[in-house]
């Protein structure tokens, strides 16, 4: 998901406030996932903490489009295509936001938080996997000067999400097996909200390095 941006006259184009939001989302996360873990209303609260995984990776997703945009406005032309990183962000995070309404209603909790989490961690997964691969690089000639934007994916970064997501899936599928086991599916959520927070770290330190270098 992180990516390293390069080149004048793009960086006042960065917005933190939606990474801000991932953060945000990723410590409520852990936060009640830790209240429900001593045993203080855990199934209500696994449901509420699926709704707000749901809602950071709807955010994730709209801020990966939004920097897709802006550089495509910079540059008069597509500089790298998000498109896939986008969907499965936005479609996970609606299945998610859905199924946890759904639990917190009292509709079969025990089995669709769990399967919740497994989509969550698919998700990461298939995030990761894509932040890997190489971004096309394009340069164009403005005023007589040209400039090169580029994107990198952080090696870092993604390989965590991968693990994190092979982590929830895994615990995803125990909390199917043994139902009612809250403990299993709850540290698959702390995982996940780390990745949260992981991933806005990331974009935040990106940002500040490129005040900083372009400084």
């Amino acid at each position: 998901m992180a990516m390293f941006q390069e080149g004048r006259g793009l960086v006042t184009e960065a917005e933190p406030l939606g990474l801000l939001t991932e953060g945000a989302a990723g410590i409520a996360v852990i936060v009640l996932a830790v209240i429900a873990l001593a045993g203080t209303a855990s199934g209500a609260l696994a449901s509420i903490v699926t709704i707000v995984v749901g809602v950071g990776l709807m955010v994730q997703a709209f801020n990966s489009a939004a920097e897709n945009s802006k550089v495509m406005a910079a540059n008069a032309a597509p500089v790298t295509d998000l498109g896939g990183e986008v969907m499965v962000a936005g479609l996970s995070g609606i299945t998610g936001i859905i199924l946890g309404i759904l639990a917190l209603v009292g509709i079969n909790t025990p089995y669709l938080v769990p399967s919740a989490l497994v989509v969550f961690g698919g998700a990461l997964l298939l995030s990761g996997a894509i932040g890997l691969r190489p971004r096309a690089a394009q340069s164009t000639a403005s005023g007589g000067q040209t400039q090169a934007v580029s994107y990198q994916g952080s090696a870092a970064a993604s390989g965590m999400e991968i693990l994190i997501g092979i982590a929830a899936i895994v615990l995803g599928i125990l909390s199917l097996v043994f139902v009612g086991w809250w403990v299993l599916a709850l540290v698959g959520f702390i995982a996940v909200g780390t990745a949260l927070l992981m991933v806005s770290a990331t974009f935040s330190s990106t940002v500040m390095r490129l005040f900083t270098t372009t400084a």
